[in-house]
């Protein structure tokens, strides 16, 4: 299996470390998963100490010997319980800590209250917001995991064309992808931020359950097959002349893929390949104007100009109370990440962050039509990542 280089740890703490000092904070406590993994190349269950000036120190309470193989780090160290770390701190000589961060987004109210009571001389700050921001710029090393997994994406969503048949289920193809996806390495989930926000790897939504609102936020979602989910595929089965929509995610090592595409066995109505052509207009649109330096919400007020200017505004990122404020977000270790193309996201575009950009139009009682596709921001613009060609695949 391959691990995180030694490098790419030292780099991130080290960025991580001046954001500390900037905030007047003696260090920060990591403990959700995303973040532990990109700070210390495991998921062991652990608490990783990040001072603002020294090593840090992975207390694993399971399993330290898989947590020393996978892990870079200097210190690694054996715990019964979270009990103990107050003397581990101690005998690294971190026992005046008067100020520290939390990943306060995540972390569950119980763990909070202990931190305090264990703690209580020390002030607590919410570091979630410096760990999103830091991990939206990405190396070249992360740049290379997200390109394994597009790689993946383009050989399910091409192979699944010729699987795909008129009364089979929406599950059946599900099924293919998966089996697609981990024979080619997919390590079996999807990660999100999002509280209680799930990800299944695929969406396979035909006709109306395109259509069918969910909790999740996205401008689709489907029914699923139980109200425990309560999206992604169904045991609806596919009809000719209707739209077939493939939301895919793949991960490797970590890092997301995430690509949607549009299928129809026979052709769309007019009104429909009206609303493909101009999802994939917004998609040229966006490309040509994402550029270094451009703020996320003038992206964001293009394409919606775009779909008004079309008559779709109505159908744009979904429809009524399924409707969403995006038009793209950040993908890495997690599917939802900085930056969001959004009106409300304050930020402008930078070298290599990496976004997930999905006009979409949903229209009630027919389903969804659109693309998604993952790109580089580079010097010179956007990069695509995804490989798979962007017109409607007729089947």
């Amino acid at each position: 299996m391959e691990t995180v280089p030694k490098e790419e740890i030292e780099k991130r703490i080290s960025r991580f470390q001046a954001q500390l000092v900037a905030g007047s904070l003696d260090g920060a406590f990591i403990l959700q998963n995303a973040d532990l993994f990109y700070f210390s190349g495991t998921i062991q269950t652990a608490v990783l100490f990040v001072p603002a000036k020294g090593d840090p120190i992975l207390m694993v309470q399971k399993n330290h010997e898989r947590a020393q193989l996978e892990s870079s780090l200097n210190h690694v160290i054996a715990v019964k319980n979270k009990n103990r770390i107050p003397q581990v701190l101690n005998d690294f000589k971190f026992d005046q800590i008067a100020a520290a961060g939390l990943e306060m987004d995540v972390l569950p109210t119980n763990l909070y209250l202990w931190f305090q009571q264990t703690l209580p001389s020390c002030r607590w700050a919410d570091i979630s917001g410096i760990i999103r921001k830091l991990r939206m710029r990405k190396t070249d090393y992360e740049i290379n995991q997200i390109e394994k997994a597009t790689a993946i994406l383009h050989t399910g969503l091409t192979q699944i064309k010729s699987v795909i048949r008129e009364g089979m289920t929406e599950l059946e193809i599900d099924g293919h992808l998966a089996m697609i996806a981990r024979r080619e390495g997919h390590m079996g989930t999807l990660r999100m931020r999002g509280w209680n926000q799930e990800m299944t790897y695929a969406h396979v939504l035909s006709g109306d359950s395109g259509s069918t609102v969910s909790l999740l936020n996205s401008p689709h979602g489907g029914t699923g097959n139980t109200p425990a989910m309560a999206q992604g595929a169904g045991f609806r089965r596919i009809k000719k002349n209707e739209p077939i929509g493939i939301d895919y995610g793949v991960a490797i090592n970590g890092y997301v893929g995430d690509q949607f595409r549009t299928y129809v066995i026979g052709d769309l109505s007019d009104p429909l390949k009206k609303a493909y052509a101009c999802a994939r207009d917004i998609l040229s649109l966006l490309t040509e104007k994402a550029q270094v330096g451009v703020r996320c919400a003038e992206l964001y007020a293009a394409a919606v100009a775009k779909a008004n200017e079309e008559g779709l505004g109505d159908f744009f990122m979904g429809y009524g109370a399924g409707q969403v404020k995006f038009i793209g977000h950040g993908i890495g270790l997690e599917i939802d990440e900085y930056p969001v193309i959004s009106p409300h996201f304050d930020a402008v575009l930078e070298k290599n962050m990496v976004l997930a950009l999905e006009p979409k139009f949903v229209f009630p009682q027919k389903g969804v039509v659109g693309l998604e596709d993952d790109y580089q921001v580079t010097s010179n613009g956007l990069r695509r990542l995804t490989r798979t060609d962007q017109d409607l695949i007729q089947i």
